[in-house]
């Protein structure tokens, strides 16, 4: 199956719009209409947004094999309950400090509706740890958006070595990329990974932090 198929029917699957998967990606409903009708392949940038969204590897776009089912129960958009509020998917925890592995959606959460519609695809986490509390409290359930383009400075949900995930102000330099900590704990200090250390422990931005609530009873 070539990436255009794989893509039309990951697209199918999500019963996305072709504009809605492309606000995923990055792109125009347009390139992603030329990707399905084989006319251009995506760039690698793009795959890795539709991947990293959906939860599975750019392999499985890229290569010659069937797409299966997001083992995810829902697709990772707001669903309405009522006038006033939306539920999101809520996917685990996330470290302000050591990398940790961000689970499956856990539950949906109630936020305002004017939230849910302004960042129609974004989920959200628990941050644990404390290595960015002078901006974002320990324990509040942060909203990562994966559509957002995350620019030098702002605050992101990034993936290191493929699984473990990690809130930290971003900055993309020539030579590498610097994860900051804002924390008024003196013991989180800045990591750095150069070209040649990405090889073996690649980093991927998972979404830009755009909201946090405060916590609500969820124990994990």
């Amino acid at each position: 199956m070539s990436i255009g198929k794989n893509i039309k029917k990951l697209r199918e699957i999500h019963n996305l719009s072709q504009k809605e998967l492309a606000e995923i990606a990055g792109v125009s409903d347009k390139a992603v209409s030329t990707w399905e009708n084989g006319l251009k392949d995506p760039r690698m940038g793009a795959i890795q947004k539709i991947a990293d969204h959906f939860g599975i590897l750019k392999s499985d776009i890229i290569e010659e094999k069937d797409i299966v089912e997001n083992p995810r129960p829902f697709p990772l958009r707001a669903q309405p309950i009522n006038g006033n509020s939306r539920t999101m998917p809520l996917l685990g925890s996330i470290a302000a400090g050591i990398p940790l592995d961000m689970a499956p959606i856990q539950e949906w959460v109630n936020v305002p509706r004017e939230i849910a519609e302004k960042y129609p695809h974004a989920f959200l986490v628990k941050v644990n740890g404390d290595s960015m509390n002078k901006l974002i409290p320990p324990n509040v359930l942060a909203l990562i958006d994966p559509t957002q383009e995350v620019r030098n400075g702002d605050v992101a949900a990034v993936a290191v070595n493929g699984y473990d995930a990690t809130l930290k102000r971003f900055f993309k330099f020539q030579d590498g990329i610097t994860l900051e900590p804002e924390s008024f704990n003196p013991k989180h200090k800045t990591q750095y990974y150069d070209a040649k250390s990405q090889e073996h422990t690649p980093i991927h931005i998972k979404g830009k932090l755009v909201w946090y609530m405060p916590p609500i009873d969820i124990r994990f």
